[in-house]
């Protein structure tokens, strides 16, 4: 069904797209298997396994050198998705709440009757489930907070270290100074543990569902994983005929659509093939008016380049001044400046 979606030989650069296919694939097709044929188990399985498969694949790409990566997706940019984000993806609760609307009294729509019949009783079955949500999470919530302490205190040390060994020499970005910070796998551990808890929910919820009440979960769980903001940068709006793009407001979508003008671009060379435009836009973030950020693979030479835009003409200045030969990853940046139609 995934066809190679779920490879696990793509390069670090190339992991954006692999959010992207996914939300293709999400919306072209699992959520049209539920609304193309009746629920069934075989319709069910499959995007299950698929629904499995994703946590899978970013497990297997997850390691310390790409657990920032993980942890702060291409598609968590939106502010408005950030409180139901949990440790790099969604937030288990989500799936217990989804399960909440579908049952609520007060919706009449047919296609929802399915799990106002549930065969044991309601409030146990989500109280059970929560409950073991609740635990896993304050769990691993005390143990980010740990390992955040021992990252602190290991670029604290290092921060130090540096003081005092180039002091009156050059200065020195943060950015620089994290990138030097070992993570170690204690991260990387974590993220695992909380995509192991979002399948064990999926997992419960379908098991203690019949295959009626398993269809509209995970058509849900589809169609929500399939709204998030990634898509609307990357999926062509064919795949959405009646709409712009979904579940946004149709003023956030003309801001989204509107392209500025008067911006002030810079170019940035030898950037290291691991780079993604997240992690560019991260470096620049220092400066208030930058509004563009886009990443260019030069076909055939196995090299990549950057444009950052900003509003403000003198911070670009400051900007190709500032960070002109700063490390990014293990490369030193080239800035200059560039034209606005670049981007």
């Amino acid at each position: 069904m995934a066809g190679d979606l779920f490879r696990r030989n793509r390069p670090f650069h190339l992991l954006d797209g692999f959010y992207t296919e996914w939300s293709e694939h999400l919306t072209k097709r699992c959520i049209p298997l539920f609304r193309d044929s009746p629920p069934s188990a075989v319709t069910n399985g499959a995007v299950f396994n698929d629904l499995i498969s994703y946590y899978d694949t970013i497990d297997h790409y997850a390691n310390r050198d790409t657990i920032f990566y993980f942890l702060f997706p291409s598609w968590h940019v939106n502010s408005l998705e950030t409180s139901i984000l949990f440790l790099g993806d969604v937030h288990p609760h989500l799936f217990i709440s989804l399960i909440q609307s579908l049952r609520d009294p007060n919706r009449n729509h047919l296609r929802l009757a399915p799990w106002r019949g549930l065969a044991f009783p309601v409030n146990h079955f989500v109280d059970d489930v929560k409950n073991d949500v609740n635990k896993s999470v304050s769990r691993l919530l005390s143990e980010v907070r740990e390992a955040q302490e021992g990252y602190i205190q290991g670029f604290s040390d290092n921060w130090v270290s540096w003081f005092h060994s180039q002091r009156g020499r050059q200065s020195v970005t943060v950015m620089e100074t994290a990138a030097s910070v070992t993570l170690g796998e204690e991260f990387v551990r974590i993220f695992r543990e909380a995509n192991q808890l979002r399948k064990n929910t999926i997992f419960n919820i379908v098991n203690l569902s019949d295959e009626n009440q398993a269809a509209l979960f995970l058509e849900g769980v589809c169609e929500f994983l399939a709204g998030f903001r990634h898509q609307l940068a990357h999926v062509p709006a064919q795949f959405f005929p009646n709409q712009v793009s979904p579940h946004y407001p149709l003023a956030y979508q003309q801001m989204m659509q509107q392209q500025p003008e008067g911006l002030h671009d810079i170019c940035v060379w030898n950037i290291d093939l691991n780079v993604t435009r997240d992690m560019l836009r991260e470096t620049f973030r220092r400066y208030p008016s930058v509004r563009e950020v886009q990443i260019v693979n030069d076909t055939g030479r196995s090299q990549k380049h950057g444009f950052v835009s900003f509003a403000d003409e003198s911070e670009k200045r400051r900007a190709i001044q500032e960070m002109n030969g700063a490390m990014l990853l293990k490369k030193p940046m080239h800035i200059r400046s560039a034209a606005h139609s670049n981007i």
